[in-house]
């Protein structure tokens, strides 16, 4: 019993001593003073007192965010005093310097060493920035919609102790001091990503341009978008205005047929790996571009070609007018035609009957006359009338029967009356 008192007695020293130095331990590392340095990377610059600087703190447990700011000293020294630091959190030292942000990434295992903060004087000469790599990707090519998607990646460096800062109110012919790249005349969906910061993503005449700021050191820029196509081939102006060491058209192996020229450079032989045909050149000058072209682009089939035509709602916005009209063109012309090729009536070959009716008519009538029961006026009026029906049969020409049976009929009965 005394030895498992004893025990127990031992078990809880130790846990309070263990308790006592995690307690040291955590508060050491929740509360810090920090310092640090900002140092002007260009040659020959200074750096005046009371640059802002800022601590941003991030706990990636709760997403709580906090920022601590101060000032530098006439050496450009800094420091953040009893600082409370999040167990899991991310860290970040930023200042802005001659209109560009400047920042570092602060590993936690690193807070109690001097931070050091780079900043550089500025200039507008695009020249300074280099373009190592401009690879140009067919990523799918849809030949129902007639439709290609295609990426860009590009990696360039600026090697100089100056950070370019783009001037977007002096622009002009051999002015332009920032970014700008091609694209196909009718692209859409463009995304834009970058590691720059700042700046802003616009569109130009056959491209778009990037306004951020690129400090020294390497960058990296991709953007993909879709364009149509109309046709096998497809060619289109390049511009490289920052030139290239290496430019390069891939293609991927599932698109085999599709073959690339690169018109106005000296274009090296296909390379094939287990992914990409590869047409590529090198060493091109600022302001150099090239003339991509595609062709044996994949062309819709005929479905395709139907159902898309249909699909678009212009065709019914004209085709069913000019359907239309077309119906009824045809159905005139068709009725045109029946009365043409219907037979004329022919009175010469009706019975002769009818001739001999009418004779016998204009014998009653001039009976009548010599017997005075018809009127002088009326008898030449039907008489003049049954002669015309005569030679009407006679000629072939169709007029319309006079019927003067009931007339002559009522005129007699009411001369004898």
């Amino acid at each position: 019993m005394k030895n498992h008192c004893r025990l127990l007695t031992i078990l809880c020293s130790i846990s309070c001593v263990l308790l006592f130095l995690n307690t040291s331990t955590l508060s050491a590392q929740e509360n810090l003073t920090l310092t640090g340095q900002v140092v002007i990377q260009t040659e020959g610059a200074s750096i005046s007192p009371g640059l802002k600087i800022s601590f941003h703190m991030l706990d990636q447990n709760s997403d709580q965010f906090i920022t601590l700011e101060t000032t530098t000293n006439e050496m450009g020294d800094f420091q953040f005093n009893d600082v409370s630091l999040f167990k899991n959190g991310t860290y970040l030292v930023t200042t802005d310097y001659s209109g560009t942000r400047y920042s570092t990434t602060i590993d936690p295992s690193s807070l109690s060493e001097k931070i050091k903060l780079s900043v550089y004087e500025t200039t507008q000469d695009i020249s300074i920035i280099r373009i190592k790599n401009h690879s140009l990707v067919l990523v799918n090519v849809d030949p129902k919609k007639q439709l290609a998607t295609a990426a860009t990646f590009i990696s360039l460096t600026n090697d100089t102790n100056h950070t370019l800062l783009p001037d977007l109110e002096n622009v002009g012919p051999g002015q332009f001091s920032f970014l700008r790249f091609s694209l196909p005349h009718n692209a859409e969906n463009l995304d834009v990503q970058s590691s720059l910061v700042g700046g802003q993503i616009i569109p130009t005449g056959n491209g778009f341009a990037i306004t951020a700021p690129i400090v020294p050191g390497a960058h990296n820029i991709s953007f993909s978008y879709e364009f149509g196509y109309d046709g096998t081939d497809l060619a289109y102006k390049h511009g490289l205005l920052q030139g290239a060491d290496l430019f390069q058209v891939l293609v991927p192996q599932s698109l085999n047929q599709i073959t690339v020229g690169l018109i106005e450079s000296t274009t090296s032989p296909s390379i094939s790996n287990e992914s990409y045909l590869i047409w590529e050149t090198k060493n091109l000058t600022p302001g150099h571009g090239v003339t991509v072209v595609l062709s044996n682009l994949p062309q819709r089939s005929l479905i395709d070609r139907i159902a898309a035509v249909s699909a678009n709602p212009n065709t019914w916005l004209i085709g069913i007018p000019t359907g239309l009209g077309t119906l009824l063109v045809v159905l005139l012309l068709w009725s045109v035609l029946l009365r043409l090729r219907r037979p004329k009536p022919n009175l010469a070959t009706n019975s002769s009957d009818d001739r001999n009716g009418l004779i016998s008519k204009i014998a009653l009538l001039d009976n009548q006359h010599s017997q005075g029961t018809i009127e002088q006026t009326t008898y030449l009026d039907t008489r003049s009338r049954l002669i015309q029906q005569v030679i009407a049969i006679d000629t072939s020409v169709d007029l319309i029967p006079y019927h003067i049976n009931d007339e002559i009929r009522e005129t007699s009965e009411e001369e004898s009356k």
